[in-house]
């Protein structure tokens, strides 16, 4: 898959097609995040930008901000915002030996996420390597767990409607578009887009490196409505959710 070509065939229309993390969290967990390591003296990184969502709070958190992201389009629509601290970069995240200045702070939201595990990793590696000793990164990845559970509760409320499983609309469970590897390696198709959704444990693993240090791990809770259409009222917790990792630089 051309991830460049992908992300420029969206263009104008990202706000409506992708989902946005900051103005969903439930409880504002991951501005808290960025506002807590806010300094006029530190430079940060915004890895794989999109039309700026971040933006407002790291530009004005922070001394001086890159922005990168792999589709020009995306990036011009940052461009007629004229942020007087925030610098543009055209850049494949998933690229080895990725040259970004070191910085203090770095901020990854739902990026990682292409159906190749193979980029998935190598860009959250580019992402640490990014930071000066000292520094922090804020990255926020799908759950798996919480993909099966709301796939759980879908299967319950078509059961509340007598519907049995093999009757269940191939839009909303299609029993073959994933495959048993795709599953293995945490591969969950969203609106027919395979996307990578991480494990709680394959997140220790990934983070879990002499020279950092897991920080915290959180959950970005995100209402009911934005997984299930009309959710019953009686649809209470554990809501949908995103994990939130923050990994600082020690060594």
């Amino acid at each position: 898959m051309n991830e460049e070509v992908v992300w420029d065939k969206i263009g104008e229309n990202y706000k409506s097609e992708i989902f946005s993390v900051l103005h969903e969290d439930k409880h504002g967990i991951v501005k808290k995040s960025i506002l807590k390591h806010k300094s006029k003296n530190k430079i940060s990184v915004d890895f794989g930008c999109g039309v700026g969502h971040a933006l407002p709070y790291l530009s004005s958190s922070f001394k001086e901000v890159l922005a990168i992201d792999i589709s020009r389009k995306l990036l011009k629509q940052i461009r007629n915002r004229n942020y007087a601290n925030v610098k543009l970069a055209k850049m494949d995240l998933a690229k080895k030996k990725l040259k970004v200045p070191k910085a203090d702070f770095a901020y990854c939201c739902n990026v990682a996420i292409c159906d190749d595990n193979k980029k998935n990793y190598q860009i959250l590696k580019n992402v640490m390597h990014s930071l000066n000793k000292g520094g922090t990164a804020v990255i926020v990845l799908p759950s798996f767990e919480s993909a099966s559970n709301t796939l759980y509760h879908m299967l319950k409320l078509y059961k509340a409607d007598k519907i049995k499983i093999n009757r269940i609309p191939k839009d909303e469970l299609d029993p073959e578009q994933n495959t048993l590897k795709q599953i293995a390696e945490g591969i969950h198709f969203i609106d027919n887009h395979p996307t990578k959704h991480y494990h709680l444990q394959e997140i220790y693993t990934l983070f879990n490196h002499k020279n950092y240090s897991i920080e915290a791990i959180e959950k970005v809770e995100y209402n009911w409505k934005t997984e299930i259409t009309d959710p019953p009222k009686t649809l209470n917790e554990p809501f949908p959710w995103d994990w939130m990792v923050e990994i600082k630089r020690i060594k």
